[in-house]
């Protein structure tokens, strides 16, 4: 009994370390996300005091048409590639949090097996339809888990394909429209 509740410790300790994992995996995309967003904030500012600046030294009506009228593609393009970098740093993060969690379903597979094979080197003689079942219902949940880790997969990978399309059609159409 003392040995089952070691296992017991160590496969909290474990799964409390693999929650912290995740949470600093978490915590290191919003700091990407965020310093993305003061990048494109700053850079926002700058760009407006430019413009602002351009406007007011414009000398004709032609000059001040041109330069308010500038760049429609320009800020397509910057939004573009705005919305690729939150796509990045949100593929990258989760990426980073099925790693951990594969991790950590195999190890709580092993130690799994680990723990039927310890009881059933101890359980008494007629317990092998039990200790065939409960072989059986893990064997299940890891088909499970594999097939939904498949899913997971080709959503994802769709997912990636229909942003970079998307993302080369809004840059044609910006393009199209200011031409």
């Amino acid at each position: 009994m003392f040995a089952f509740s070691d296992q017991l410790v160590a496969f909290q300790r474990q799964s409390l370390e693999s929650s912290q994992a995740i949470a600093m995996a978490s915590v290191a995309g919003f700091e990407k996300l965020a310093q993305l967003n003061i990048q494109a904030a700053r850079a926002s500012v700058e760009e407006s005091v430019q413009k602002g600046i351009s406007l007011l030294e414009s000398r004709d009506v032609k000059a001040l048409t041109e330069t308010s009228s500038e760049s429609p593609q320009s800020a397509s393009d910057k939004f573009t590639a705005y919305a690729k970098h939150v796509f990045e740093i949100a593929s990258e993060t989760s990426a980073e949090i099925s790693k951990i969690v594969e991790k950590q379903f195999s190890e709580s597979n092993r130690q799994v097996a680990a723990s039927i094979e310890a009881l059933a080197k101890n359980s008494p003689a007629g317990s092998e339809g039990v200790e065939t079942l409960v072989r059986s219902g893990v064997s299940v949940a890891n088909a499970t888990w594999d097939q939904v880790n498949k899913v997971n997969r080709q959503v994802v990978d769709v997912t990636e394909a229909n942003v970079a399309n998307a993302t080369n059609a809004a840059g044609t159409a910006a393009r199209r429209k200011t031409a």
